[in-house]
């Protein structure tokens, strides 16, 4: 039977050890993926480890195997923040896989780093561009936390397409003053970063189940337009508030379409 494992730590763990000893397992059936596990966590000492075990394993299941660990570590830990009122964090920073082989974890979102031509961090200093991008971030807290939401929806895809979309919105109300219509306000959201309607409608309309507590199953290549459009928008934020808040050139910034 392919066991997979994943270790990683409670943080912070300088000031309160967290540990969960013997505790009970879990059988998961996904069923979007036909994926069948079962699942237990140990925690000692805010080190955590979860183990993963199959009747049948292909590499095409381990996205959605690392969902259903993260999960389950994350609710374990959840559960202990609801008991003591502390704030905890969970991450995976090791894994086994199904063949015994011992590796390095973190998540990875390279195809979204790419999407990132406003400024670049490998620059060395002066970096003019870093520079102003992170004045103009910290400079307006709406933009704050547009881009906590949006960083954080790439780590946590339970929160992927309401953060997103939440991401978004908060740009459009930094962008437009109040006082006009929605439609308005969108309208020249799109014409100022060169966007049609479909482009944006994409990330705002999946999100409305969401927001009100439905969960409902998005398919995978619906999430990663997504995270693609959301991440390009806000690239092409930065690049307009770089621009002195002027409207986008089309030849350099060419019509984004859905």
């Amino acid at each position: 039977m392919p066991v997979v494992k994943f270790f990683g730590k409670v943080v912070p763990s300088n000031h309160y050890q967290t540990s969960l000893m013997n505790m009970p397992s879990l059988h998961f059936h996904a069923g979007d993926g036909g994926l069948e596990v079962d699942l237990t966590i140990t925690v000692k000492n805010s080190e955590l480890e979860v183990n993963c075990s199959m009747a049948t394993y292909t590499n095409s299941s381990f996205q959605l195997l690392h969902k259903i660990a993260y999960d389950f570590a994350r609710a374990s830990i959840n559960l202990v923040v609801f008991s003591t009122g502390l704030s905890f964090s969970v991450f995976f920073d090791k894994m086994i896989d199904e063949n015994e082989q011992p590796s390095a974890f973190i998540i990875h979102h390279p195809a979204l780093g790419n999407l990132c031509t406003a400024f670049s961090i490998t620059q060395p200093q002066p970096n003019p561009a870093l520079n102003e991008s992170i004045n103009i971030i910290m400079s307006e807290p709406a933009l704050f936390l547009a881009l906590d939401d949006l960083v954080t929806s790439a780590s946590h895809h339970h929160l992927l397409i309401v953060n997103a979309a939440r991401a978004i919105e908060g740009l459009r109300h930094a962008m437009t003053p109040t006082g006009n219509s929605r439609e308005h306000e969108w309208e020249k959201f799109r014409n100022n970063l060169n966007m049609d309607r479909k482009y944006v409608s994409l990330i705002t309309d999946h999100s409305k189940h969401g927001r009100h507590g439905d969960n409902t199953f998005i398919p995978g290549n619906i999430t990663e337009q997504i995270s693609t459009r959301s991440w390009t928008i806000f690239n092409r934020f930065i690049e307009f508030r770089r621009n002195n808040n002027v409207a986008l050139n089309i030849s350099a910034y060419p019509m984004l379409v859905g």
